[in-house]
């Protein structure tokens, strides 16, 4: 996990590429576009509360939250980010420079 008091918490939209393996390769948000260098830390998976009312129908796989951190390297510089897929969508969740 993170260093909590290094990180800048956002939720921004991403559109990510993944590998054959389905590991991300690069993404853009905020306009530009990052390419992963490397892996900075297992991947993990977490399902929403399932029991709670506002879940009740959904499918596991849209319960489903993936996380990935990556080190991205940038037009202006590098940092280690955290992508999150969320049934089909993306967001820079976090980025630790």
């Amino acid at each position: 996990m993170f260093d909590t008091w290094r990180v800048r918490r956002y939720h921004q939209p991403a559109e990510v590429v993944l590998d054959e393996n389905g590991e991300p390769t690069k993404f853009t948000a905020w306009g530009r576009t990052y390419a992963v260098a490397e892996q900075a830390g297992s991947y993990w998976e977490e399902l929403l509360p399932w029991w709670q009312n506002e879940h009740a129908d959904k499918t596991v796989e849209e319960l489903t939250i993936r996380h990935f951190r990556v080190r991205a390297n940038g037009p202006q510089c590098s940092a280690v980010v955290e992508l999150v897929q969320r049934n089909g969508d993306w967001f820079v969740e976090g980025v630790e420079d």
